[in-house]
């Protein structure tokens, strides 16, 4: 019998069935060839299967999604959908306490002498280079390599006035005709050998003749004064003296008169206006006012009061001289027994242009990428170095090294943001004008507080020096806060707050760099300055206003450093702005109660228990509102503490004191009733 060594091999495993049913030798028969055999079909196509894939991979994908969030939803069912309580770096209260204090230890007082140092070498080096551009590359190129998120360098072109030595400025006094006394500017003939050619100005190009007046200081007051009286301001010529509210106040305001031309002169019995500030105030005035102005000197000012003896109507006693001579506001152009003193000037001046650079690094916000403190130092633009602009540009650097390397180090995202910021234009604060000019509808409204590092020491009559912090009421709880975290200069077992402990800071001062205060109060712009009040010089000691002990001058000004980086750090970091409007409404209370007494005391004709209740009422309501927003109600609401923070951040730009106000707006709100009550006791 025949056996098969394969089953694949004999018919009867073949799928074709013969057609004889008694044939058996297929049995033991092989198939004929490959060709007598067919393939089996597939089952499911590729195509088929590939697409029943894709479609349970789809629906797998959508079911872990849908389950992700039911899971998510089920266990924040108690938060908004927005939290903007928690912070991207996901550090918590004590972390980010931890993270500002190495900040604030992590800047070294001898690292800031040596930059200082570095810059001092990169001014006075001989290049083809101006030193200013030097300087800009060295602190471009250092904020640079410490990785901020943007480091920039913005150029403005500014026009500065100054004295046209081939048409000058001439100023002609007349009595019926006659010429009295005739000065001229900037020729061969000029009365005033201390202003040359190319010497910045404070001056308005323009003609005008008119009747002159006297307004001395040209308060709202001084302007009242002379209103009641005879004499008439349109179309005069106003002789103001500098000093007690600023010059460009001192132009609006007489100019809301329609006066036809100003003359200003510095009277020596007031602090001197420095080179700086004239110069910062000619390049600003001739881009808002049109009316012809003139500086004079105080010979020739008192030369011109003179004329007005004759005839003329007498000021109030308070304008008198320091000698006690008393001064007349001028002569009745409709008097026919005493000539009216005619003035009439023509007033010519040139302008040369100016590159101002500013250099400007950025930390952005991890969570309000549009909100900045901003600190700035003036850059200085002298050859020789080694000044005190130097010091604070080497502040600037330490600091924005500090912020820097905690960045990276602690992987710390602040909540909002940072500008270090460098000044061109000396302390003319040309740089810092241009760059608000720029940015005016921006600044201030991004702007959260700006921290000047013009580290300001003031004499005075204290026996030790005291550390102060001028700023807005509003942070003087803050300022407090820091004041007890900084350790003294001379004693770092104490902090500055439990040193002086005996004099309390007065947050409410108006000390530092005053042209930067004003330009910056224009804006609504908080301004932070930081400084010292030292003992007054004694004879034969310098009288330089610097301590020049190089340990001294070193720990204090880094103490200062210190300080303004942890105020720089909590307006950064705080989910709350720490700007306290329950202080805002006490100030308010305290400034209308002190005027409520003086007004009092004037029996001046003012219902003053209207008013002592009104005040009181806001003091309660001041303090209900910041208990309300410092509340843990807004944080149910989606972003709620960003709108709790731009309440504040505007009520604080509301009641800043802008720079041609004498008084605080405060006590400017009793202007009406102060007004009316001149009458009764002046």
């Amino acid at each position: 019998m025949a056996t098969p060594k394969s089953m694949k091999s004999f018919r009867s495993w073949s799928s074709v069935d013969s057609v004889d049913p008694n044939d058996v030798r297929r049995l033991c028969d092989t198939e004929a060839g490959p060709s007598a055999r067919k393939p089996a079909g597939r089952c499911v196509s590729t195509w088929t299967f590939s697409l029943v894939v894709l479609i349970i991979s789809v629906f797998l994908l959508v079911g872990l999604f849908v389950g992700y969030y039911i899971h998510d939803g089920q266990i924040y069912t108690d938060k908004t959908p927005c939290d903007y309580t928690l912070r991207t770096d996901g550090f918590d209260a004590d972390q980010l306490e931890m993270v500002h204090e190495n900040v604030m230890y992590l800047m070294s007082g001898r690292r800031i002498t040596d930059t200082a140092g570095k810059m001092t070498s990169v001014i006075t080096q001989k290049s083809g280079e101006s030193s200013d551009k030097r300087m800009v590359t060295y602190i471009h190129e250092t904020l640079k390599n410490l990785r901020l998120d943007k480091v920039e360098t913005v150029q403005y072109t500014v026009e500065v006035p100054s004295l046209d030595a081939d048409n000058p400025s001439e100023i002609t006094l007349s009595k019926s005709g006659d010429e009295v006394l005739v000065l001229k500017y900037g020729g061969k003939n000029s009365t005033e050998p201390l202003k040359k050619e190319g010497a910045p100005i404070v001056a308005i190009p323009g003609r005008a003749r008119g009747h002159l007046v006297y307004g001395f200081y040209g308060r709202r007051q001084d302007i009242y004064h002379i209103k009641k009286s005879i004499i008439s301001l349109r179309n005069c010529v106003l002789l103001l003296r500098l000093g007690e509210i600023s010059i460009r106040e001192k132009i609006r305001l007489a100019s809301l008169e329609s006066v036809s031309g100003i003359l200003l002169y510095q009277d020596p019995s007031d602090s001197a206006m420095s080179l700086h500030e004239l110069e910062t105030v000619a390049y600003e005035l001739n881009e808002n006012f049109h009316v012809p102005v003139h500086l004079v000197t105080s010979s020739e000012s008192n030369r011109m009061l003179r004329e007005l003896r004759d005839g003329g109507v007498i000021a109030p006693d308070e304008w008198a001289s320091e000698t006690g001579e008393r001064s007349y506001l001028g002569i009745n152009p409709n008097n026919a027994t005493f000539p009216a003193a005619v003035v009439e000037m023509k007033v010519n001046v040139i302008y040369t242009q100016e590159t101002i650079s500013n250099v400007m690094g950025t930390i952005y916000g991890d969570m309000e990428s549009d909100r900045f403190v901003v600190i700035g130092a003036v850059r200085d633009e002298s050859v020789a170095g080694g000044s005190d602009l130097d010091l604070g540009t080497a502040h600037l650097l330490e600091m924005a090294q500090a912020f820097a390397n905690i960045k990276f180090a602690e992987k710390w995202g602040p909540r909002r943001g940072v500008r270090f910021c460098s000044w061109g234009g000396g302390k003319s604060m040309k740089g810092l004008s241009e760059y608000i000019k720029a940015n005016k509808y921006v600044f201030g409204e991004q702007t959260i507080a700006y921290i000047d590092l013009d580290l300001y020491i003031e004499r005075s009559s204290t026996e030790k020096t005291v550390f102060e912090v001028a700023s807005s009421p509003a942070l003087h709880k803050l300022i407090q806060q820091v004041l007890h975290q900084v350790p003294h200069p001379e004693d770092k077992q104490f902090t500055i707050a439990d040193w002086q402990y005996d004099q309390p800071v007065n947050p409410f001062v108006s000390h530092g760099n005053q042209m930067i205060r004003n330009t910056l109060h224009s804006q609504g712009t908080v301004v932070i300055s930081v400084g010292y009040s030292v003992q007054q010089i004694k004879d034969g000691e310098e009288t330089s206003a610097v301590l020049h002990d190089s340990e001294h001058h070193d720990q204090y000004h880094l103490a200062a450093s210190r300080v303004i980086s942890l105020l720089a750090l909590q307006l950064m970091d705080d989910q709350q702005l720490p700007l306290n409007l329950g202080n805002y409404t006490k100030f308010i209370h305290d400034v209308f109660a002190r005027s409520l007494v003086d007004l009092s005391n004037a029996q001046a004709n003012v219902d003053i228990e209207m008013l002592s209740n009104s005040i009181d009422n806001l003091s309660r309501i001041g303090k209900a509102f910041q208990d309300f927003v410092s509340s843990d109600v807004n944080k149910g609401i989606p972003l709620g503490i960003r709108r709790m923070n731009d309440i504040k951040m505007g009520v604080d730009k509301i009641l800043t004191s802008p720079p041609e106000l004498r008084y605080t707006p405060l006590e400017c709100l009793m202007q009406p009733y102060l007004l009316k009550s001149i009458e009764g006791f002046v």
